[in-house]
């Protein structure tokens, strides 16, 4: 019999996606559910039991949007889909702690890849649809291979990346800086508010990013990469650290500075660090979908591929409709795509 309690031990739920087979995402980690706490949301860290063994957990957000209320799972639910589980039930009780705490919807991207057919189709038979919305917490991502050495990662580059990274490596002018003070947080923004620009981006404010850098680094989950061109910061990056994996998140460079191999420099040292870290794979994060030059990131997506990897498609988001206020989001959502 399925059931789902609340967990409120991080050692229960860490341990579990030690545990778990499908690698999971910081979104499912025990770090984002007290940063999104902190930032005023509800949140419910969700144990999935098969009787009294736990089988599953999900990182649940209560969203309260005016075109509906929803229950936002990203990256999960983390479950073992090769058990013998009857992975209908399992969802079945998701959505109904989702109209128990009368969501319009529910939402969630599942740790399924996109080829994995058969269990998208279990989902579509319970009645979910796939969200209207473009891509969803970076479902398609480039990851690359960490459990090589130095040597090997820089062969399997792109001829051009590698040649930057070694150039860049015999300049005196440019350094990387790895920090994790608080102060240097400055310097990242003025460097991330001139990529927005140029990029057209919908930035995040500055107190959302200060929040997740503080509540990571309370785990050292965290790191600030910053490019210094001739005692002046032009590019940054900051890194999450969750399981196995490296994130690649928040970033920017300047554009004055774009003709400086800064970040190809910057992604190397990151690379280095993640390895002494432990790390397996380093998870370059969202990339376009496919090959089109007109894509708003197809010049990023290029950049990302230099480093050499694979692509990694996960399912595109799917919801379940509970009561009529959803069409309202779903019409809203299917407009703003085209538009």
């Amino acid at each position: 019999m399925i059931k789902i309690e609340n967990i409120s031990d991080i050692n229960i739920w860490e341990f579990f996606l030690d545990q778990s087979i499908i690698e999971p995402i910081f979104f499912q980690g025990w770090t984002w559910g007290q940063l999104e706490r902190s930032r005023g949301k509800e949140v419910f860290n969700i144990g999935i039991y098969n009787e009294n063994q736990l089988i599953g957990v999900a990182l649940a957000v209560l969203v309260k949007a005016k075109r509906g209320r929803f229950l936002h799972i990203r990256g999960g639910p983390v479950i073992n889909y090769n058990s013998d589980i009857d992975i209908k039930e399992v969802y079945k009780k998701l959505i109904e702690f989702a109209d128990s705490n009368k969501c319009d919807f529910l939402r969630l991207s599942p740790n399924i890849f996109k080829k994995d057919d058969q269990k998208i189709k279990k989902l579509m038979g319970l009645g979910f649809k796939y969200c209207q919305m473009h891509d969803v917490d970076a479902e398609v991502t480039w990851v690359l291979d960490l459990s090589q050495n130095e040597e090997d990662i820089l062969k399997g580059m792109r001829d051009s990346t590698r040649y930057l990274i070694k150039k860049a490596l015999k300049s005196p002018d440019l350094k990387i800086i790895q920090t994790k003070e608080l102060k240097y947080l400055e310097n990242f923004w003025e460097i991330y508010q001139d990529t927005v620009a140029r990029q057209k981006w919908k930035a995040y404010s500055y107190d959302y990013i200060k929040e997740e850098f503080l509540e990571y680094l309370k785990n050292d989950e965290i790191s600030l990469f910053l490019a210094e061109y001739k005692g002046k910061f032009i590019a940054a990056s900051l890194f999450i650290y969750y399981k196995n994996q490296v994130f690649y998140h928040h970033s920017g460079s300047l554009t004055e500075f774009r003709n400086i191999p800064a970040m190809y420099l910057l992604h190397w040292e990151s690379i280095r660090e993640a390895k002494r870290r432990g790390c397996t794979k380093y998870n370059f994060f969202g990339i376009a979908r496919d090959n089109n030059p007109k894509h708003p990131w197809a010049g990023l997506s290029l950049f990302k591929k230099g480093f050499g990897g694979k692509q990694v498609e996960m399912v595109h988001a799917l919801d379940f409709p509970i009561t009529k206020k959803y069409w309202v989001t779903y019409t809203y959502e299917k407009l703003e795509k085209k538009l």
